[in-house]
């Protein structure tokens, strides 16, 4: 390990620690998570009832934080005062950054806009396509659900256009984004912006799918043999793109906290 890798995991460690209170905050009951009457998570709530905002934005930072807590796990294998040993993994380590930044993506996409409406749209449209997925599975394995998927999907329409969608925009207004639209949408809600968090993002996912090109365009490599034109590499984790990566992992989730508590408090 040189000096540049040596300041990258020490910073990386800082970082996991300044989110472990998080994990607190996550795993117990705090007045962060009250939604006050007369706030904009209060109203928010009202109109998406029984699919409350604020009980799936807890949900996707509680996601995120165990994912980085997870992290934190895999990376120190033992902590003393003065020194840690560590584990860095090729590829898994970003499976789990990749996890954390979906999640508080999905937090920040979710109560992001300073339009109920839009809010409303966000958080039923992921649960329109949360339906259309549970739907396939249960066909897979034979269990249908108590009640059909159109009468699921109207319940969805109905609370959509009651928020004030036309009615003829219902079923548009329900259409999930694809998770790359959440994480630049995100990302464009904190300091690092939306091009940023989608390279993280999308680096991540390079080597959580096992992609060669995030595999010797992301990670340490070291050219060991070469013959007819074939190269055989020595393949190790990289201490800088995990610090960076979680970098932007911590940032974003940390901008979904701050969102929440500023939607839950009442401010008149």
């Amino acid at each position: 390990m040189n000096a540049d890798e040596a300041q990258d995991l020490q910073e990386l460690l800082k970082l996991l620690d300044r989110a472990k209170p998080w994990e607190e905050l996550t795993g117990a009951s705090s007045p962060l998570w009250d939604v006050q009457s007369g706030s904009a998570l209060a109203g928010d709530d009202a109109k998406t009832d029984p699919y409350q905002i604020s009980h799936s934005v807890r949900h996707a930072l509680t996601v995120a934080v165990d994912h980085l807590n997870c992290l934190r796990s895999s990376l120190i294998v033992e902590m003393e005062k003065d020194r840690a040993s560590v584990s860095i993994h090729t590829h898994a380590q970003s499976s789990l950054i990749r996890g954390a930044i979906e999640n508080g993506a999905r937090a920040v996409w979710m109560i992001g806009p300073t339009s109920r409406l839009e809010r409303v749209k966000r958080r039923l449209s992921l649960q329109a396509g949360e339906l259309k997925r549970s739907e396939r599975l249960r066909e897979v394995v034979k269990q249908p659900a108590a009640r059909t998927k159109d009468e699921r999907m109207k319940q969805l329409t109905d609370l959509v256009i009651a928020a004030g969608v036309p009615a003829k925009e219902g079923k548009a207004a329900l259409r999930m984004p694809q998770y790359s639209d959440i994480v630049r949408t995100a990302g464009d809600h904190t300091a690092l912006g939306a091009d940023m968090v989608d390279v993280i993002w999308s680096g991540c996912s390079s080597l959580a799918h096992g992609d060669l090109s995030g595999t010797l365009g992301l990670l340490d490599r070291e050219i060991i043999q070469r013959e007819k034109g074939i190269a055989l590499a020595r393949v190790t984790g990289s201490i800088s793109n995990l610090y960076w990566t979680t970098v932007g992992a911590v940032a974003v989730i940390d901008h979904g906290f701050r969102l929440y508590e500023q939607r839950a408090t009442r401010h008149h």
